[in-house]
């Protein structure tokens, strides 16, 4: 499956130093979905499944920045144009993987980026998509916290009131609101108020702090100090 990827991936410009990142990025959240399905206690088959999952929630970034030279999701939507790819196109034919799976993956890639996960009474479908979206976050800000594979771009803006709003009250942020790229950082920090498993949000904490670090205080002290109160307090409670 790992080598299938590896071909596709190099139907795109892999000196592209996103290109490059996202690749990498797809094997480690592929290891992490298949560990955090583990720890979960997930089934030998959803284990299975997470692995895949991992390694092609982003199969749509590709081509999108490939075509469209960015890794926001205005123009395109990657996990989107991922689904068609893999199952209206039906590429994921060339990855030999059972098609009573089929169903699970297009649900769980098409909602890892969802500013919320659709409705379903699937509780199969809903713990893949959750788990995704968990361990997503985690490498993302893993990313910025401590490698370099993606630019931070940082500006003198202030947060707009719109994404602020959204921090205040323990949402996420609406990417649509971003105006931006301070914004759209901040949108990542708000992650924390997504993380769907204990065990996911331990680890963020520690990748949460690291990227701070990193940032404008000036900016986002304000921000970073309402989120750190969440975090405290879903702490305790699970300590509790």
């Amino acid at each position: 499956m790992i080598e299938q990827f590896k071909n596709y991936v190099e139907n795109f410009d892999i000196k592209n130093s996103d290109i490059k990142a996202k690749y990498n990025h797809s094997l480690r959240v592929m290891k992490l979905n298949e560990e955090y399905a583990k720890r979960l206690n997930f089934s030998k088959e959803d284990i299975e499944i997470a692995k895949i999952i991992g390694l092609l929630h982003d199969y749509g970034r590709f081509i999108q920045i490939k075509k469209y030279h960015t890794m926001q999701d205005k123009k395109i939507d990657h996990a989107d144009y991922g689904v068609k790819l893999l199952f209206k196109d039906k590429e994921i034919e060339k990855f030999n993987i059972p098609k009573n799976y089929y169903d699970i993956i297009e649900f769980a890639i098409k909602n890892h980026n969802k500013l919320q996960i659709e409705k379903t009474k699937d509780e199969r479908k809903l713990k893949h998509a959750k788990l995704i979206r968990d361990i997503d976050k985690l490498d993302i800000i893993f990313i910025f916290g401590y490698l370099n594979d993606f630019r931070l771009e940082m500006t003198n803006d202030k947060i707009t009131s719109k994404v602020m709003e959204s921090i205040k009250r323990h949402t996420s942020v609406n990417l649509k609101d971003c105006q931006n790229p301070n914004d759209h950082i901040a949108a990542k920090l708000a992650f924390t108020y997504d993380i769907n498993y204990d065990i996911c949000f331990d680890k963020l904490k520690d990748n949460l702090e690291k990227f701070y670090q990193r940032l404008n205080k000036d900016i986002f002290k304000e921000a970073y100090k309402e989120i750190k109160k969440y975090i405290d307090e879903r702490t305790d409670k699970n300590v509790r």
